[in-house]
């Protein structure tokens, strides 16, 4: 190979190693780029989602909870044969069933914040690192020690 020819291979290769360093750098930056602040004001169900959930979403949610009632009453038998009745019964008739009860127009994690923020006076709340915390039912017997 001659001196000239090798020179340009080695400049192409440091261009490409150049560019895949760039490319990776801006790849690692690229959550921190994608940040965004959340507006509480904003946050929860919008008129549309209620109604359509009031009209939509909460009968269906009544049906597929029936007939889930009804799915697990007719697959008892077969679910005890086969050691799984506790996994019918919450697929097919309690997560249904706890459905109805998420508030209107929300997701699934804006019904776990609002829950989340109602006070309970028998419940310490701890926080340990946000977001991680300790919920001590004061109603339950608990011992700290040292």
């Amino acid at each position: 190979m001659s001196a000239p020819a090798n020179m340009k291979r080695t400049a192409k290769y440091k261009l490409l190693t150049m560019m895949a360093s760039v490319s990776l750098i801006f790849a690692s930056m690229q959550p921190a780029l994608a940040a965004i602040e959340i507006d509480e004001t904003d946050f929860g169900p919008s008129y549309e989602t209620m109604a359509v959930d009031t009209i939509v979403g909460k009968p269906l949610q009544l049906v597929a909870a029936v007939a889930g009632t009804a799915a697990y009453i007719v697959s008892l038998p077969f679910s005890l044969i086969g050691g799984n009745a506790d996994q019918a019964q919450q697929r097919l008739f309690v997560e249904p069933w706890d459905a109805m009860g998420r508030c209107l127009g929300c997701t699934v994690a804006e019904d776990n914040y609002y829950k989340s923020q109602v006070v309970d006076n028998n419940v310490v709340r701890i926080v340990v690192d946000r977001p991680s915390e300790i919920l001590i039912n004061t109603n339950d017997y608990v011992v700290v020690t040292p």
